[in-house]
């Protein structure tokens, strides 16, 4: 029998000097606003980063056809992506909230294929416990890329994929994001060692790179700029800075957009800029107590 003492020599996954991360996220804006300025730090310090973008973000646009939104928000979500120096981006073309038509099983498969192709050690995906996201495509998307993280790993999945030389694999590291809106983000898990923990990350670094691939995404920005401005008028308010909707403008509801959700992170903690996660690590899969520590 193997001593408990050996046993953190099994798990070698944290000592990858240039990690593969692989990020899943329903839509171009939501791994970029709350996981971007973690993501950047990554790439920084050598990390090779994928990125499956679920649906085709076709709907979010002030008025545009849907297909020309479609377009518009690939290519921005390519170039906001080489902003963050994510080495590909991979669109699996789902219409934009409409995945609640989708198999589950079918996203589910189709991401194992990725994970089984490039056998990441981190794995960002939606959060899909919020319990204050309207936006339901995130929540199919994170139930299914949370069931292909368990799934990847075990021979009986999708067998096909191993029949072509894509063997199961573990990823050590989970990040669950979500844009930090949820009154309850803060409140202290019942059962540490297997729910996900909270993690804060300072991204005061990466800031800077974090709101220049989130101006990039120019269909989306404009489409919130526009609409954000309507609303204000619909209830007799008004934003000085939407006055006028133009490059300048939006960029600059953007940057306030990005600076004011990590101010939001960080508080609390030590930093001035942070992104924050529920995180699983080899803690939410093996007790302490079993790693000899």
């Amino acid at each position: 029998m193997t001593p408990l003492r050996l046993i953190p020599l099994l798990f070698p996954i944290a000592l990858a000097a240039q990690p593969v991360v692989l990020v899943v996220t329903a839509d171009a804006s939501d791994y970029t606003l709350a996981a971007g300025g973690t993501i950047a730090a990554m790439t920084a310090k050598g990390a090779e980063v994928h990125l499956i973008r679920v649906t085709n973000d076709e709907k979010d646009s002030y008025d545009l056809p849907p297909e020309e939104t479609a377009l518009r928000n690939r290519d921005e979500s390519i170039e906001a992506a080489r902003i963050l120096a994510i080495k590909e981006v991979h669109s699996l073309g789902y219409k934009a909230d409409e995945l609640a038509a989708v198999s589950f099983t079918e996203i589910r498969d189709r991401l194992i294929l990725y994970i089984r192709r490039y056998r990441p050690s981190v794995l960002f995906l939606p959060n899909p416990y919020t319990e204050y996201d309207r936006t339901l495509d995130r929540y199919y998307t994170g139930r299914a890329a949370e069931d292909a993280w368990r799934a990847a790993a075990l021979e009986n999945f999708a067998p096909p994929l191993s029949e072509a030389g894509l063997r199961p694999h573990l990823i050590g590291e989970v990040y669950y994001y979500a844009q930090p809106l949820d009154p309850r983000r803060g409140e202290p898990e019942s059962t540490p060692t297997f729910v996900p923990a909270p993690k804060i990350v300072d991204v005061g670094g990466s800031l800077d790179r974090k709101i220049l691939a989130a101006q990039a995404l120019k269909t989306i920005q404009t489409s919130m700029a526009q609409r954000l401005k309507d609303r204000l008028q619909a209830t007799g308010r008004r934003l000085p800075l939407l006055d006028a909707i133009d490059d300048r403008s939006i960029a600059k509801l953007v940057e306030e957009n990005v600076r004011g959700l990590a101010r939001v992170c960080a508080k609390g903690s030590q930093y001035e800029f942070a992104e924050e996660f529920r995180y699983a690590g080899i803690e939410f899969r093996i007790p302490r107590h079993y790693r000899g520590q």
